[in-house]
């Protein structure tokens, strides 16, 4: 028996009201009624019949009984139903079915609870797959606006990006379904702080953000803080928040600048941090501008006039040679001790038009799993997943063979990317970048290479994709040994690529 007199201590029990159809759970209090989270094997007072009161229940002539509920977690005794809802809730999106089920009320209940939280509670999905998620507030926004940017430069809203607990997003659009993810979605993965420009942005603006100052070190929601801070020029055509709208209807139109005058100051500027531009990968330094043949990406190396500066140059002027032989048309242009190799965005469309861009490595990560995988092995993957176009396997497959024949080291998920001309999948396969021989490279040491391991020759190539390498490697080198741009220290390079590329026919001449 339990006895509670007036004036003492108040005792907090619980009891299930026998008079109802269905067991509520409620509390005594100095004799009040009210809500209660119940702990597993919390003990019940059970009020014997006529003995309730609409304000309350005479503790003395109640029994105890323990119970063993179907609750997984401790719940603190008087925690509101919607505390323990927004408990529940922090730890990830969940159904209606498991919320019934870890609450141990019914379905109807669960939704009056869901409806009474507001705009805290996110849904997901549809029909049965429906979940619930709880909206973190924590992180410095509740809802990011997103917006596209057409080829022709028009802003069309598709939703909103809701952060969520624990740790994912969820985007609402503005016609369809919505979707959680547990990182930073996919298709915002390129435009995060990345490589030289994103060091530079880092350098400029982690102080007044508040973020390290490597932006590595970012996680997802200071990603999204810098693009709803800085987000209007990003690679793509995605802009994150109103200010990067704003930013970008305020723009005005690009007038062509002047390359001899413009791109040293800009090289200067990048390397301050002040003119980030996209946040395009990679970590040759390099920045974004408009010129007479519309937006390109500069690549530039250093001012200083010594072997690691020559080096780059020469491998400046060998991708730009790489890429005439894959039909990019580059140009490249010397202006005191610096050296530029200049080349289309394939990002923009016209003065203002954009399109979308998602790297290889976003598309793995998100469809695939491949990891190190190599270009054509992955590509076939996202084939057969319908994300991209049927010929982007052929296409890659021959990229990576010219890669391979010309002493391209340096073939990882983020220096291949695919582009979309309308809204959505699947994607066409990019033009080609970032193909140039990286095994003649400057070591972080300051040692330079001018030799290259034989090439292998994977089965999983075709060979007529091997014949067909083989002879744009050869067109490349052609290219190279006509250029007297080259220092003369890189003759020793242009050799062993003459030498790579002999021993690799012989062998592929036996593919048939």
């Amino acid at each position: 028996m339990s006895a509670h007199r007036r004036g003492a201590e108040p005792v907090h029990r619980a009891f299930i009201c026998p008079n109802l159809k269905r067991a509520r759970i409620a509390i005594l209090t100095n004799h009040r009624l009210g809500n209660i989270t119940l702990t597993r094997d919390e003990p019940f007072l059970y009020p014997r019949p006529g003995q309730m009161t609409g304000h309350g229940l005479n503790a003395s002539v109640a029994i105890h009984f323990p119970i063993h509920l179907s609750i997984h977690q401790a719940l603190p005794i008087m925690s509101t139903r919607s505390d323990t809802l927004h408990r529940l809730l922090r730890q990830g999106p969940v159904t209606v079915r498991q919320l019934v089920e870890k609450l141990g009320i019914s379905q109807p209940t669960v939704s009056r609870a869901l409806t009474a939280c507001g705009d805290d509670i996110i849904r997901i999905g549809c029909g049965r797959a429906i979940q619930y998620a709880l909206r973190d507030s924590t992180r410095g926004f509740k809802c990011a606006p997103i917006y596209r940017v057409t080829d022709t430069g028009k802003i069309k809203p598709p939703g909103n990006l809701i952060p969520v607990y624990p740790d994912g997003f969820v985007m609402q659009p503005t016609d369809g379904v919505s979707q959680h993810s547990d990182a930073i979605p996919w298709w915002l993965f390129d435009m995060r702080p990345q490589g030289y420009l994103g060091r530079a942005y880092a350098s400029a603006y982690a102080d007044t953000l508040g973020l390290p100052t490597n932006p590595d070190k970012w996680d997802d929601t200071s990603v999204i803080r810098a693009l709803l801070a800085h987000g209007h020029d990003a690679i793509g055509n995605l802009l994150v928040g109103e200010r990067a709208r704003d930013n970008f209807v305020a723009m005005p139109e690009p007038v062509p600048a002047e390359r001899e005058t413009a791109f040293p100051r800009l090289a200067r500027a990048a390397g301050t941090g002040e003119l980030p531009g996209s946040s395009a990968g990679g970590e040759q330094p390099k920045f974004c501008a408009y010129t007479a043949r519309g937006h390109v990406l500069v690549k530039f190396t250093a001012v200083s006039d010594n072997p690691v500066s020559e080096r780059w140059r020469d491998l400046l002027l060998a991708e730009h040679l790489a890429l005439k032989a894959l039909g990019v048309e580059t140009q490249i242009f010397d202006f005191d001790h610096q050296r530029f190799l200049e080349i289309p965005r394939f990002d923009r469309v016209g003065p203002l038009g954009r399109k979308a861009v998602i790297s290889l490595r976003a598309l793995d990560a998100e469809f695939v799993g491949g990891g190190s995988a190599s270009w054509p092995a992955l590509v076939t993957r996202l084939v057969d997943e319908k994300c991209v176009t049927p010929d982007a396997a052929w296409r890659s497959a021959l990229l990576w063979a010219f890669g391979r024949l010309i002493g391209n080291t340096d073939m990882h998920t983020g220096n291949l990317s695919f582009i979309s001309h309308h809204h959505g999948g699947p994607y066409e396969l990019a033009p080609a970048y970032d193909i140039l021989p990286m095994g003649f490279a400057p070591k972080t040491s300051g040692d330079m290479a001018s030799t290259l391991r034989p090439a292998s020759l994977p089965e999983n190539i075709d060979a007529d994709i091997w014949h067909e390498a083989l002879a744009l490697a050869q067109i490349f080198l052609e290219e190279i040994r006509r250029s007297d741009r080259f220092s003369a220290s890189f003759a020793p390079c242009i050799e062993a690529l003459r030498h790579h590329i002999d021993e690799a026919a012989v062998r592929i001449a036996r593919l048939g």
